[in-house]
């Protein structure tokens, strides 16, 4: 089992082939950092493997692997790991849409409309000319569908054109919900619209055109937005928020969440837009370098904080960073460059809590860098902790870790009311019930005014077929929100259960 794994402290740090002279930029109290961090962080998130890479000067540096890709077989993260890296998916394929623009076969200004046959966005209140290439790319075209969570291994894939018109295992369809051009909203969905725009024009399948036009070009060997057999070779496993084994998820909106690559191949990329030491030009000759100054750009209307396929953001001391993070069940990503200095950050992994992985590496990485680390984002949530010490200690443990915790007052840890909740639920899928009430009344304990924790509560109850207690906690959801029409359902159904019997 993967806690076995897990427990027993056998977390390898595998070097994966590092730049030729990996010191000249990296010192040496950096890496050794790193060596340190990176392995206790995997401990405490459940999270099996990650591989850590460094860009200085515009080039890659460092590139290094910590833990497993293969848990129960202790197979360690190695060069040629692959991982899943969801949303910066959409950096990429940005690239993409560039491409094309430059050869003059595309316009970021002109409605995408006019660029499509297999598939039209329904005419709704606001009109469809203003959703361009340039809006979908820099999330203001006003957009429905936040993200994806992907298909199973056996599941039929919808075609894209089934995906745009709802077809996508929950999240619903594409369709127009803002006045394009008025404001920033997130959409996954637009970049499957940019998708398929890409495939319109250019004729051909999205993963075939972004193969032979940007990944080989730029040297990604080993990434593809297919997951073909040689990708599928190559794969780590991936794992739960709880550290179990997950299926990998499939997509067919692979601009917006299928990207497979290895550390190495997203550091090439993440570096290719930034000059280098060197005299390489943004792009590398993949795309011009006005192509990459206007991506890394803040689009009109995005609030300042995002360009085309890139987040913006300030950071200490008035740097400017760009970059992304990407989050799929099994898999967390995150990339971050500082096009000013030529520097740069990536992290995969291979578990759901391998976000705090990437966050506690970057705080300590933008400290070495800058001398101030991140005003926010620096702690680690205080939830996870709790469900960790469930797991490995049973009931009892969990409690006194979560009032300790509270009573602590917190200086290293955050907390929020769906760090619990969303554990909670994680375990309740597992037909872990029990444990599952615990977060649930720990979370309720945390968050008395709330009502949502006394919903799951509820919920929790009602699987173990506590009617009376269910119905309790059902009610005082309602009562402190009165709007909440899942308790009212649930209450009627409790009812018509215990009728029944």
């Amino acid at each position: 089992m993967i806690m076995r794994a897990l427990l027993t402290g056998l977390f390898s740090v595998l070097s994966l082939g590092c730049a030729a002279t990996p010191s000249r930029d990296l010192p040496a109290d950096f890496a050794a950092q790193l060596d340190d961090l990176a392995p206790r962080l995997l401990e405490e998130t459940l999270v099996p493997g990650a591989g850590v890479a460094l860009i200085r000067g515009g080039a890659v540096s460092f590139v290094k692997g910590y833990g497993f890709a293969d848990a129960e077989r202790l197979v360690p993260v190695g060069r040629e790991t692959g991982f899943n890296v969801g949303s910066i998916s959409k950096t990429v394929a940005a690239w993409g849409v560039l491409a094309l623009v430059e050869e003059g076969k595309l316009d970021l200004d002109t409605p995408v409309d006019r660029y499509l046959t297999r598939w039209r966005l329904p005419e709704g209140e606001f009109g469809r000319d203003g959703v361009t290439l340039r809006r979908l790319l820099s999330h203001t075209a006003g957009l429905s569908l936040h993200g994806y969570p992907g298909w199973g291994p056996t599941d039929p894939l919808p075609s894209l054109e089934a995906s745009l018109s709802g077809a996508t295992n929950g999240p619903g369809d594409v369709r127009l919900i803002l006045q394009p051009g008025t404001g920033w909203r997130y959409s996954g969905g637009g970049y499957t619209l940019a998708q398929l725009v890409i495939e319109e024009v250019t004729g051909r399948p999205f993963a075939s055109y972004l193969r032979e036009r940007i990944l080989r070009p730029l040297g990604m060997a080993r990434t593809d937005y297919e997951l073909t057999p040689e990708i599928l070779a190559g794969s780590s496993r991936c794992f739960d928020s709880l550290g179990r084994e997950t299926p990998n998820p499939r997509f067919t909106d692979q601009a917006a969440a299928g990207l497979h690559t290895t550390v190495e191949d997203l550091a090439t990329f993440a570096a290719a837009a930034l000059e280098s030491s060197l005299g390489e030009p943004p792009g590398r000759g993949v795309l011009k370098p006005e192509s990459l100054s206007l991506m890394l750009t803040p689009a009109d209307a995005s609030e300042g904080g995002y360009g085309l396929g890139y987040a913006i953001e300030r950071l200490p001391g008035g740097r400017t960073s760009a970059g992304h993070g990407g989050a799929n069940r099994g898999w967390q990503a995150y990339f971050q460059i500082l096009p000013e200095s030529g520097d740069g950050l990536v992290v995969t992994s291979n578990g759901s809590n391998g976000w705090v992985v990437h966050s506690q590496i970057y705080c300590a990485w933008l400290e070495w860098l800058t001398g101030e680390p991140p005003k926010d984002g620096c702690k680690r949530p205080a939830g996870l902790r709790v469900a960790k010490t469930l797991l490995q200690g049973g009931p009892e443990a969990a409690r006194r870790e979560f009032r300790q915790l509270k009573e602590s007052g917190g200086d290293d840890h955050f907390w929020s009311e769906g760090q619990l909740n969303g554990l909670g639920y994680d375990l309740l899928r597992s037909n872990r019930v029990d444990d599952a009430i615990v977060l649930f009344e720990l979370n309720v304990e945390a968050y008395p005014e709330a009502w949502n924790p006394f919903d799951s509560l509820g919920e929790g109850y009602m699987n173990r077929r506590e009617w009376q207690l269910a119905i309790e906690n059902y009610e005082k959801s309602l009562e402190l929100n009165p709007e909440n029409q899942n308790a009212v359902r649930m209450l009627e159904r409790i009812r018509a259960e215990m009728k029944s019997q």
